[in-house]
């Protein structure tokens, strides 16, 4: 996420704040960081697919220290009952002969929520988890719906839904606006702060309250687009429609909503169509090859320095992978490549992760060259 500038708005300080703190600290989760404060801003969902031990608990357990109010997590089988997420049927209501729920610590009354394998849920769950997560109403069996606290929910997955999925896991599986694959740590220097720092967990230097999650998200929606920003959203769309990618008109109008919520993260006044790149988790359907088609045209037509960033430290990860360092013409070699990217990515302007990848291009230079001194 690339910060434009401060702001005078206390509430986007500590949204900052708290990016800064959880990219911190979860290792290699920059991109997620950005999806569930970007979700928390626009009141939307986020669904992450990717294996177990991946930090996805973690984000969400963070965020909730940040954000306080109450938490429901829970992991979803075909056996799980309506009971076990929505709270038994009271018992002093049958006496009286009504049907009610008692939803005291279950999902109706969770501020966050953590529904982990959400694509296991048998249909007595999934029928009412719609009505939740897009209405957010419940109904306790009085026949009342009413309003749920629910600002946030994060799902995770180990695989995708098959193409062949029932009307119900289709309809779920769209709820969640923002979608995103997570894998494992993947770079050198990531592997050794998970294997050799003790904690993980973030420490926030300022906490928020429901009622400035509530603010942030009016200024959010009250960012303006600039021309660039719309023209660039509309070509995209053409673009993607060229490719065999059309996003439902309900997934189109939403984006617009999350792009200004990730706009207004960023520290901007008007949404411009670098940040257009957060429309590469929302502008799908099929999750076979639509997002790296929707990532490609995304960055070609909003963010093209962003796609060269990204490409060129995809570079400095293969080379640091690849170089031993105990062989002093490895390492040369290995030193030179690094250096190389770091040119390359100084010839580049217009985008804030330039700076972060050119710091940590010298960063990986600097061990490289004190590990081969080591060695020697």
């Amino acid at each position: 996420m690339k910060l434009v500038r401060p702001d005078a708005d206390p509430v986007r300080d500590k949204f900052a704040a708290a990016r800064k703190a959880l990219a911190g600290a979860l290792i290699e989760r920059d991109e997620e960081v950005d999806l569930a404060l970007t979700a928390l801003v626009a009141g939307e969902h986020v669904l992450l697919v990717g294996p177990p031990g991946c930090g996805k608990s973690l984000l969400l357990d963070s965020l909730l220290a940040w954000t306080g109010g109450a938490k429901f997590a829970v992991l979803l089988t075909k056996f799980t009952t309506p009971e076990e997420v929505f709270g038994p049927v009271s018992l002093a209501g049958l006496k009286e002969d009504k049907y009610r729920r008692v939803t005291a610590g279950r999902l109706p009354e969770a501020d966050v929520a953590f529904v982990d394998e959400v694509f296991k849920a048998s249909s007595a769950v999934l029928n009412t988890l719609l009505k939740i997560l897009n209405e957010r109403t419940y109904d306790a069996g009085d026949g009342v719906s009413r309003k749920v606290p629910l600002r946030l929910c994060v799902a995770a997955s180990n695989e995708w839904p098959s193409p062949d999925t029932g009307k119900e896991l289709a309809a779920l599986f769209d709820r969640f606006l923002l979608r995103r694959a997570v894998a494992p740590i993947r770079s050198q220097a990531g592997r050794q702060r998970l294997l050799w720092t003790r904690d993980h967990a973030p420490t926030f230097p300022t906490t928020a309250t429901p009622a400035e999650v509530d603010q942030a998200r009016r200024h959010a929606l009250a960012l303006p687009w600039t021309a660039e920003a719309k023209e660039a959203l509309e070509v995209v769309l053409k673009e993607l429609a060229r490719e065999g990618v059309r996003p439902g008109d309900r997934r189109q109008f939403k984006t617009v909503g999350v792009v200004q919520a990730f706009a207004y993260l960023t520290g901007a006044d008007a949404v411009e169509p670098e940040h257009l790149e957060v429309a590469r988790h929302t502008l799908w359907d099929d999750p076979l090859e639509q997002p790296q088609v929707a990532a490609r045209v995304i960055a070609r037509v909003a963010n093209p320095v962003g796609m060269r960033v990204t490409q060129l430290l995809l570079e400095v990860e293969e080379v640091l992978a690849a170089a031993d360092v105990r062989n002093l013409a490895d390492a040369a070699r290995a030193a030179a490549k690094l250096a190389e990217i770091d040119r390359q990515l100084s010839g580049l302007t217009g985008n804030g992760r330039v700076e972060t990848g050119r710091a940590y291009v010298k960063d990986q230079l600097r061990k490289l060259k004190l590990a081969s001194i080591e060695a020697v």
